[in-house]
């Protein structure tokens, strides 16, 4: 079975960030197909470190490789059915794998075109030469009737049904401790790889939505937001339009940027034929006009 799916995704700088002038450090990309309803997201969060000093540039290398390696993953997924769990997951490690190979690759051009400064060196960039770009990533792709999760380091993958019931889809990562994360530069990164594979009808998969930890750091529930955020994201979706969420989404982003200081990113899949989501091209849908009973929504889901 084919579904056919819409992306939507923003990024904003954190008032830390702002005020010691350091440049955004979190990258998002999408990519979507309408003759075939594929569909990729990714998101990256550079660490920021001074040991990191060129992860900007990692993140915005990692988004890149993660959609040009899914994309070529999603014709395979496509013909699998859906039930075939094993063989997507291992599509899925191949693809994550290809990730990081595929960093790697672009970050030793990147620093052969622009080589590390003695004061760089003294560092000890040159004896690491991928530590300054490090960075995490996480990743999706929807194809055919199974949507596959990749994700190396921190950062919040959810998955809501169409009842808007949130789950995450990965396993723990045990090494993260909320200090430090798994990165696509530490020696081995792909002993941190994490992988997921969910078949669209039988988990009756609506939406996914991919953050950076910008976004949960700064709420107060901080074990349960992403279920309400799941959940009003759907809602939304439904009530609003997809033209609406997608204008929100700045906003949405604003807050927790401004409150807790670190740059806040997301990216979303969400599914063109679930019930109430009848209009998935965002040029199309039309908004909700706001009367007195139904005031806007301007609530940063979730409320913190």
């Amino acid at each position: 079975m084919t579904h056919r799916w819409t992306t939507l995704s923003g990024t904003t700088i954190g008032s830390v960030h702002v005020r010691d002038r350091l440049p955004l450090q979190d990258a998002v990309l999408t990519w979507s197909d309408p003759h075939t309803g594929h569909a990729v997201v990714a998101v990256a969060d550079g660490h920021g470190h001074r040991l990191h000093f060129r992860s900007d540039t990692g993140a915005a290398l990692a988004v890149v490789t993660a959609v040009e390696e899914l994309r070529r993953t999603a014709g395979s997924l496509a013909d699998l059915r859906g039930d075939d769990a094993s063989a997507a997951l291992e599509l899925a490690r191949t693809a994550g794998a290809a990730v990081v190979a595929g960093w790697q690759e672009k970050v030793r051009h990147h620093l052969a075109a622009n080589p590390y400064s003695a004061a760089e060196e003294e560092l000890g960039a040159g004896a690491d030469p991928l530590r300054a770009y490090g960075t995490t990533v996480l990743a999706a792709v929807a194809a055919g009737d199974v949507v596959v999760f990749v994700q190396i380091g921190d950062g919040d993958t959810v998955v809501v049904n169409g009842e808007g019931v949130a789950s995450r889809p990965l396993p723990e990562d045990p090494d993260l401790d909320g200090l430090h994360t798994s990165s696509l530069c530490q020696p081995r990164p792909l002993d941190s790889l994490r992988v997921a594979a969910l078949p669209v009808s039988s988990e009756d998969v609506a939406l996914l939505f991919l953050c950076t930890d910008g976004f949960s750091r700064s709420r107060v529930d901080a074990a349960g937001w992403w279920r309400q955020t799941g959940e009003q994201l759907l809602d939304f979706a439904r009530r609003r339009g997809l033209m609406w969420v997608r204008d929100q989404l700045p906003e949405w982003l604003a807050e927790p940027a401004l409150v807790g200081g670190d740059d806040t990113t997301m990216a979303l899949l969400v599914r063109a034929d679930v019930a109430g989501i009848s209009r998935p091209d965002l040029a199309e849908t039309v908004e909700v006009p706001v009367t007195a009973e139904r005031p806007a929504d301007r609530s940063v889901p979730p409320p913190a």
